[in-house]
């Protein structure tokens, strides 16, 4: 295998394949025609003899050679994309793009406000935040789409490096003249007999109230479900109800629509862990690594608040 063999829009191409599982797929996020992508992969098998897919009606899989490969490929695109940002800092651009991926819950306010306050400092930083489940959280890190990840998490993950982890509490969230909102904590055997908003069940914090009203013998019927954390506090304000979540993701619109968030006690309601995270093993481009710097702070103030 020689370096004039892998060139770089052939590796990208067949990167995209992999991702994708198909040609049309891929030919669509890279807006080139099928046929160009089609002529890039068959000449890389050419050249290096082997087969790099498997050709089936439901689509495209690596063979173990196409993995390889792909992951050559991924390492070159991770390297090249650092090399060039650091050339940039060098020539004093003071430029640089930073890929985040998180929950929901993190887009509120927690990530914009950081966002803001590192550009106080750097102000020509770009910034991209996609929301998504804490799966494709992983598998955009994993995959090098983005750069830092921050979601909800109970168990590691393969090949990915967790920077800081916050503990997360469950609280329950109301207008400050709910009947409720006067108590110091709460039991969730009290939440029953209210109006009550919870995210949808593939969310973690769901599954984690589900599973502790399932251990202690408790029914309770959510009003409201929603992928939105936007629209669960809309719920809380308009409906009078109380919304599950937790404390930071929160903060600040309780300040800002004078609501309060009250804990939720009980010991199977303490595992939840808030993760800030990055590929394992891969050397951050300077403003990635601080921006993920300046990420630790912000959570290490948090962590001192709660002690």
């Amino acid at each position: 295998m020689t370096a004039r063999y892998l060139q770089d829009t052939a590796l990208r191409y067949f990167l995209e394949v992999v991702r994708c599982g198909s040609i049309s797929e891929a030919a669509l996020r890279l807006n080139v025609a099928g046929s160009a992508i089609s002529r890039q992969v068959s000449g890389l098998e050419d050249r290096l003899n082997t087969i790099l897919f498997e050709r089936r009606k439901s689509g495209m899989t690596p063979t173990a050679a196409g993995e390889l490969l792909a992951a050559y490929a991924f390492r070159n695109q991770l390297e090249t994309e650092q090399v060039t940002q650091e050339i940039r800092e060098l020539q004093g651009l003071r430029r640089g793009d930073v890929r985040i991926v998180s929950t929901a819950g993190f887009s509120l306010d927690f990530i914009p406000m950081a966002i803001a306050s590192f550009r106080q400092h750097y102000p020509y930083i770009r910034f991209q935040l996609l929301v998504a489940t804490a799966e494709e959280v992983a598998r955009r890190l994993n995959e090098g789409e983005s750069d830092i990840g921050l979601t909800f998490s109970q168990v590691p993950t393969a090949n990915i490096h967790v920077a800081y982890r916050l503990h997360s509490p469950l609280v329950a969230v109301m207008q400050r003249h709910h009947p409720l909102a006067e108590k110091s904590s709460l039991r969730l055997s009290q939440l029953a007999g209210y109006p009550l908003g919870v995210p949808v069940r593939h969310i973690l914090t769901r599954r984690l109230f589900d599973a502790c009203c399932s251990r202690q013998g408790l029914l309770i019927d959510p009003a409201f479900e929603t992928t939105s954390i936007s629209a669960l506090l809309a719920f809380a304000r308009y409906c009078d109800g109380v919304v599950i979540s937790t404390e930071l993701v929160v903060r600040q619109y309780l300040k800002d629509h004078d609501m309060v968030a009250v804990p939720i006690t009980g010991q199977d309601l303490n595992g939840l862990n808030i993760e800030l995270n990055t590929l394992a093993g891969r050397t951050l481009p300077k403003a990635v690594s601080a921006f993920t710097g300046h990420l630790i702070q912000i959570m290490e103030q948090e962590q001192q608040l709660e002690a």
